[in-house]
């Protein structure tokens, strides 16, 4: 139980970071953003560990079990979905993401040599066309008129490296404090983004409104260090075939938030919402059966 509290709580605060992003993303482009965004996540988790933090030899030894889901999972998830973005559209890239649970349930069975249950299909099947419910607004024509391109190839590839991130935190999580693995990986991520920002260039922080800052600070300290915190601790425990299906939690957060910005609700997000919770239930019963 506290695990799924803990993955749950992990979505909702995924689901902010959509609102917060289109904030960050009015002042800079998504690789300042990024490295913003890890900046100050990264920073927080190591300020709020400073007493236990991993040493040089122990991070040596565990080197790959850092890297993978750091740098492939989370840097690679990242950037391919924000340059996806640049050439997909919104409802495009948020059906592709809602396919997360179903790709990271086949990869932890390839990987990790996790059974697939019956309960499980389900429980994901019906939570996938939640999701869907709520990104097409209820409108199921509007299916029909949807078009690929090669950004929708891009969102596909870092949703593969999100779901591979979910196996690998399971798989490698367990050599560190849940707070340590996920200042690393982050770390990992700030790397990456570091590294590209010379290629695009930086703007003048002096130029950046109190709203961009609120914004940062938001993506940064909630949206990343205390959501990865709690997603790699739910993981750790429950498994990432059993965590996947709340990734369909992050569109039913994003529509529920944005009360707090604004903007309205309407009955497709309550059938939608309906329908993934549904989803999630169906599948911790099975889950629970199991064990």
């Amino acid at each position: 139980m506290r695990a799924i509290l803990y993955l749950i709580i992990a979505t909702s605060l995924l689901g902010l970071n959509f609102h917060l992003a289109r904030v960050v993303l009015t002042e800079v482009g998504f690789i300042e953003a990024g490295f913003w965004r890890f900046l100050f996540g990264a920073g927080t988790l190591a300020l709020v560990g400073i007493r236990s933090l991993p040493s040089l030899q122990s991070i040596r030894n565990n080197l790959r079990g850092v890297a993978l889901p750091g740098l492939i999972g989370l840097f690679g998830f990242n950037f391919f979905f924000f340059l996806g973005l640049k050439y997909s559209t919104a409802i495009n890239a948020a059906l592709i993401i809602s396919l997360n649970p179903a790709i990271t349930l086949l990869l932890s069975r390839q990987i990790l040599k996790t059974k697939i249950e019956k309960i499980q299909l389900l429980g994901i099947s019906i939570a996938f066309v939640g999701a869907i419910y709520i990104i097409i607004k209820g409108n199921i024509t509007d299916l029909a008129d949807i078009q690929f391109n090669k950004g929708d190839i891009l969102i596909f590839i870092a949703n593969v490296f999100f779901a591979l991130h979910h196996v690998w935190v399971k798989k490698f999580a367990g050599h560190f404090s849940s707070i340590n693995f996920t200042m690393l990986t982050g770390v990992c991520c700030l790397i990456g983004f570091a590294f590209l920002l010379p290629l695009t260039g930086m703007e003048n922080v002096l130029d950046h409104s109190t709203k961009f800052w609120m914004a940062v600070l938001g993506i940064g300290c909630l949206g990343t260090a205390f959501a990865y915190f709690l997603w790699q601790k739910g993981v750790h425990i429950v498994g990432a075939d059993k965590a996947g299906i709340y990734m369909n939690v992050v569109p039913l957060s994003a529509a529920v938030l944005t009360f707090f910005f604004n903007e309205n609700l309407y009955s497709y997000h309550l059938i939608g919402g309906l329908l993934i919770i549904t989803g999630l239930l169906i599948t911790n019963r099975g889950s629970s059966k199991a064990n």
